[in-house]
């Protein structure tokens, strides 16, 4: 029989981070199906605003526009809306992957389908993006206090999201039960997030680096006929390896799990409720658990 992945359950650093490549190894198709579903139009919308940007900027480096208004307004518009684009990216794929892992939870390891999962957003969404845009602000006024709040503040408002999608709770009990998890647990949260964001930045760079290569060659080379095609292959490619972003997030999620366990014991109290009923299903647990 596949092993399912039990996720409510206690876990060190090395096992959150096996078992986040496990996870996505086991649901990739189902995972990834749901993200192209939910998340498709910011991936092609994207596609064009980093075209356009890329193209914009170094256009406007030309000598013959470096005081043209409107090649500056063409440059701000296009960085302006690009970021507006991307940063709704993340969030979509973030709140996508923390659904998928909630329907997998209700379904005890049965694949969650693309429909299943936008039952969910749809139901998180407003939430979700309001206390999104909440942390925001809070992180930005931490990190323009000297810094260090915003960096130790960073790890708690990511196990924020993932409180409030798998207890369908409110934002203030989110926001105090990400103080209450991440207590005696800040390194370990941050180290996570530190060692996925890096394996997302790899990832990303093997379009992003291609990209500026190909738009700094643009002031030297004469590139009329090569650059549109090129640029628009390789923000294509940078836009869907965007959905790398689902590591991370299935990442922070099992950091919730096991955070949560330590912290309330939730995983051991519903196989203590629901002992003897569900047999069957007995050799998919971790031995660790009985």
């Amino acid at each position: 029989m596949k092993y399912i992945i039990e996720l409510r359950r206690i876990r060190d650093f090395g096992e959150i981070i096996n078992d986040t490549f496990t996870f996505l190894k086991q649901n990739f198709k189902p995972l990834f199906a749901s993200l192209l579903v939910i998340c498709g139009f910011f991936v092609l919308v994207g596609t064009v605003t980093t075209a356009f940007s890329q193209i914009a900027i170094y256009d406007s480096a030309d000598a013959n526009h470096v005081s043209d208004y409107n090649s500056g307004l063409k440059v701000g518009l296009g960085v302006i809306v690009n970021a507006f684009i991307t940063i709704m990216s993340q969030f979509f794929i973030f709140l996508t992957t923390l659904c998928f892992v909630a329907v997998y939870l209700e379904k005890k390891g049965g694949k969650p389908t693309a429909q299943d999962v936008w039952s969910y957003f749809k139901y998180y969404f407003f939430r979700s993006l309001g206390s999104a845009f909440l942390l925001a602000i809070l992180g930005c006024l931490g990190f323009l206090f000297c810094i260090i709040p915003g960096i130790y503040l960073m790890p708690v408002f990511y196990l924020v999201l993932p409180t409030m999608v798998m207890e369908n709770a409110s934002f203030n009990y989110s926001f105090n039960k990400g103080f209450k998890l991440i207590k005696d647990y800040w390194w370990t949260v941050f180290g996570i997030i530190f060692v996925c964001s890096l394996i997302v930045s790899v990832c990303s760079s093997i379009a992003t680096v291609p990209l500026a290569l190909v738009s700094s060659l643009r002031l030297f080379v004469s590139m009329k006929y090569v650059s549109w095609p090129v640029m628009i292959f390789f923000s294509m490619l940078q836009n869907i390896l965007m959905l790398t972003y689902a590591i991370p997030t299935i990442a922070i999620a099992l950091c919730y799990f096991s955070l949560e366990e330590r912290k309330d014991g939730t995983g051991i109290l519903e196989r203590i409720e629901t002992f003897g009923t569900h047999t069957d299903k007995a050799d998919d647990l971790p031995a660790e658990q009985y």
